[in-house]
């Protein structure tokens, strides 16, 4: 029996099909994708940043005013270590020179050899008022509960609590582009019954591929 092929994501289809404001970067730290919700947040056309630093254009800082983004972005290090990202807050320098204070989600979708990869930074502007001590040393593995206010609080959105906890951690081994075979592995369960569940993960969220639900999931923060 022929092995079968590793599902990979695409990263551009993947930001293309958020209406929140992403963008990709490469291993290098390098702009790849900016959307159309990042121009509007931002105020630069993805034409003025596609190729440059990220850190040149999100300047970002941390909730106490100090310096986050240069050219030893700690994300890139933690993507190079194959480590989860936590979400965290940061502000942000818009075109206007304005800071916009952002929660940040941080999705890694590996490339087609090992040391490339794009990291897929998806953007909820948050008011200051709104703003919760979230230090970004804080970054690291978090639970489904910590990522998704909503299911925290015993109300997350149906098509998404309908979700067994076996096809949550099905739903994240997608993102990282594993392979059927793969996750089986992971779960010690047989390949048969990984696809089962991801039949249920397309039919309980009301989607038609796994590239839909893991843009599903993140928009709402569940992985």
């Amino acid at each position: 029996m022929p092995r079968e092929a590793t599902m990979t994501i695409d990263p551009l289809e993947l930001v293309a099909s958020t209406a929140d404001p992403a963008f990709g970067t490469d291993e290098t730290g390098r702009i790849v994708i900016w959307n159309r919700a990042a121009e509007k947040l931002f105020g630069y056309q993805a034409s003025e940043v596609l190729g440059r630093p990220c850190h040149d254009i999100i300047c970002g800082k941390d909730p106490f005013g100090n310096r986050f983004c240069d050219e030893s972005c700690a994300l890139v290090h933690m993507a190079r270590r194959h480590e989860a990202m936590r979400r965290f807050q940061m502000d942000v320098r818009l075109e206007s020179n304005q800071l916009q204070r952002v929660s940040v989600s941080v999705l890694t979708v590996p490339g087609p050899r090992e040391s490339q990869f794009t990291m897929i930074h998806l953007l909820q502007p948050v008011s200051l008022r709104e703003a919760g001590p979230e230090p970004l040393t804080q970054l690291g593995g978090y639970s489904a509960a910590e990522a998704n206010p909503e299911i925290a609080a015993g109300s997350p959105p149906p098509q998404l609590a309908s979700l067994t906890s076996r096809e949550l951690e099905v739903l994240r081994l997608l993102t990282d582009g594993s392979s059927n075979n793969k996750i089986a592995d992971s779960l010690y369960i047989s390949v048969m019954t990984v696809r089962t569940h991801i039949q249920n993960i397309l039919r309980k969220l009301e989607v038609h591929s796994k590239v839909e639900a893991v843009a599903l999931a993140l928009r709402h923060r569940l992985i």
